[in-house]
């Protein structure tokens, strides 16, 4: 699905089970994510320490990227029947939710480059914008795939999704007080 073939929809499974058990896709994207939220709550206490202990911030970041992986399928389970999706949002919610899995994998390198190598701002920089625009890229296929609308419907909700998942986790960042210091974004 994320190469553009809609034969990949074939095996998934849209019923009632299917749809719930797609979201055991969390449990397949923990290991990732638990090492980024570590090391997250690494720099931020390097960075600053009156943010927290490693422990509150690791919770914090969890709570925020949980969020953001269920609170916009929550919203979109309401608006699917205005939208005209009402009947491809199963299998856009199950393809989304394994697709996840694949985009959070890919994501490691950098992890690993951060945890490692915390000192090379430039390398960490080119790695995550090489990655995450080929997770976006192959994200935008995937949806297309699901939905079956039209390249330019598809693009528009995509990019409705992407900025309003983004706006979501800098105000959660924000209040939950462990947005990184510009400092350390510009490095």
């Amino acid at each position: 699905m994320m190469n553009g073939h809609a034969d990949g929809l074939e095996e998934l499974d849209f019923s009632e089970d299917g749809f719930w058990q797609s979201f055991h896709a969390i449990t397949f994207s923990l290991p990732p994510l638990v090492l980024s939220w570590i090391v997250l709550a690494n720099e931020l206490v390097a960075l600053r320490p009156q943010t927290g202990n490693r422990l509150s911030i690791v919770g914090s970041a969890a709570f925020i990227d949980l969020t953001a992986w269920v609170l916009p399928l929550a919203i979109l389970a309401f608006l699917a029947g205005p939208l005209g999706i009402a009947k491809r949002f199963s299998p856009f919610v199950v393809a989304s939710n394994w697709g996840s899995v694949i985009g959070i994998w890919m994501t490691v390198p950098t992890t690993l480059v951060r945890m490692f190598f915390p000192d090379w701002p430039t390398l960490i920089g080119s790695m995550n914008l090489i990655i995450y625009a080929a997770v976006v890229v192959l994200t935008y296929r995937l949806v297309h795939v699901a939905l079956k609308k039209p390249y330019l419907w598809s693009a528009g909700f995509f990019a409705a999704l992407i900025v309003g998942s983004l706006l979501m986790v800098i105000m959660l960042q924000d209040a939950l007080g462990i947005a990184m210091p510009s400092i350390a974004v510009s490095g």
